[in-house]
């Protein structure tokens, strides 16, 4: 695992940065996609973010969202999970998952954890009670639901992870095709408050949004796309755009990263006009192994 994380302390590390689909993106051919599908050290994986509490004999490592490219996280996870305690060259699983929404770059993971691969037993996965009743009552998903503990998240309650450290969900205006709803995630740290936001459907639709990205020190938000350009004339998709987003949150005192990124996105090249715009904004694009300490 790259980036520095705290061995004593709490730390959020960035898995992803990626909408659902991931770099490379399935049938994409655009030249961005060509060279991920070419070179393997451009491929990046969807939007996924891991809160390690390295203070107690055991390290604790929670996951928020559990995305479709989750075997790799684990692995860049590896010296924080360490060994699983009963199989041999296995990683123990996480010590909790908590779930954003229903699409599918945010649980398209789950099926991992089943018997068909790593087999978990008993692990905590945090999600609203529609999005709990969804899953739970899938019959596809029974198998994997025997060893998933599944526990009901109440929008404004704050979850403990530990006596400092408290993850709390907000719910956020997004598409639902469910009605199972959309969370962001307040994770509070000993030190510091992190924002963790990785759809939204438009900042318009949520009036708490600059007070709420004003009382963190770190807010990760969706920045899915950066122009309607990206979509070659299919109608909008549901997203903040990257410009507006800056414009509106240029005066809050934290930290603004951008994360979820569409495979379009001319953010995610470094050398872009649109990754300088987001550096004289004061902002940041997201990277892999990016950590924050909290």
């Amino acid at each position: 695992m790259t980036g520095n994380v705290d061995e004593r302390g709490v730390t959020a590390v960035v898995l992803g940065i990626m909408q659902d689909g991931g770099l490379p993106h399935a049938g994409c051919r655009c030249a961005r996609c060509l060279a991920a599908f070419a070179d393997p050290r451009r491929v990046e994986y969807a939007a996924c973010l891991a809160i390690v509490d390295g203070r107690g004999e055991r390290t604790a490592v929670t996951l928020l969202d559990a995305t479709p490219d989750i075997k790799y996280q684990l692995n860049l996870l590896a010296k924080a999970l360490g060994p699983h305690p009963q199989r041999p060259n296995r990683l123990r699983p996480p010590d909790a998952i908590f779930l954003t929404h229903a699409h599918m770059g945010h649980v398209g993971g789950l099926p991992q954890l089943g018997p068909e691969v790593m087999a978990v037993a008993d692990l905590p996965v945090y999600a609203l009670p529609g999005l709990v009743e969804l899953l739970r009552g899938n019959a596809l998903y029974r198998p994997l639901n025997a060893g998933l503990r599944w526990q009901a998240l109440e929008p404004g309650r704050p979850v403990a992870l530990a006596a400092d450290l408290t993850i709390t969900p907000i719910p956020v205006p997004h598409r639902d095709e469910w009605g199972a709803g959309t969370l962001a995630f307040r994770v509070q740290g000993p030190r510091r408050a992190l924002l963790y936001l990785p759809d939204i459907d438009s900042w318009d639709e949520w009036p708490e949004a600059t007070a709420v990205l004003g009382g963190v020190d770190v807010a990760l938000v969706d920045g899915s796309f950066y122009s309607v350009a990206e979509l070659n004339g299919r109608p909008p998709v549901a997203h903040p755009l990257i410009p507006d987003t800056l414009a509106r949150f240029a005066a809050i005192p934290g930290q603004l990263v951008l994360t979820h990124l569409n495979h379009t996105n001319p953010a995610l090249d470094a050398d872009s006009a649109a990754r300088a715009e987001i550096a004289a904004a004061g902002a940041q694009v997201a990277f892999t192994g990016q950590t924050f300490a909290l």
